[in-house]
């Protein structure tokens, strides 16, 4: 009956037109993911693919006087971060590196005791550079943390102890 009102062609024609609409819908939401999908990719680009990094190696004791700590004058401009965080009397910087570390590969910084500290960037979580930061001892771990350091600032962390005192590492990072 219903062929007899519109002729078969014409439903014939209506169900093409019907099913080039879907295709066209497919087709545009397709498009739309990859243009998002690309965009992404090209925003990670943007962020870049490695990490400026640096870090210090502190020595922290009570060694100095309580009424004069003991401060080493390359370390200034992180005095007030280590004395508010950490209660030590002096600071004395052993190392300082500045490393460009691609994402997903390792900076290492050599320390006393045939010991090793590894910094590995694992790319971005918003405006966080994410680490993994490792101490090894004769090339095996012996302590594993992550952190997220917002990007372009620094964050120290204790250590092993070390000549009367403890190591400190400050690790400032800045993806380019």
């Amino acid at each position: 009956m219903f062929d007899k009102i519109i002729g078969k062609d014409e439903i014939i024609i209506n169900i093409l037109k019907f099913f080039r609409l879907k295709i066209l819908i497919v087709l545009l939401i397709f498009v739309v993911n990859i243009s998002i999908f690309l965009t992404l990719d090209v925003n990670n680009l943007n962020a870049g693919d490695s990490v400026i990094s640096n870090v210090k190696v502190i020595l922290a004791s009570s060694e100095a006087p309580l009424d004069s700590p003991k401060i080493d004058s390359t370390l200034k401009d992180i005095s007030n971060q280590l004395q508010s965080v950490f209660k030590y009397n002096s600071y004395q910087l052993i190392d300082s590196r500045e490393m460009n570390i691609a994402y997903n590969t390792t900076g290492t910084v050599s320390l006393p005791d045939e010991r090793t500290l590894e910094i590995i960037p694992g790319g971005m979580s918003g405006d966080r550079i994410k680490f993994t930061i490792r101490i090894l001892k004769k090339s095996s771990p012996i302590f594993t943390t992550q952190i997220l350091l917002k990007n372009g600032s620094s964050v120290t962390i204790g250590g092993p102890d070390y000549h009367n005192g403890y190591l400190l590492f400050n690790i400032s990072g800045v993806s380019n």
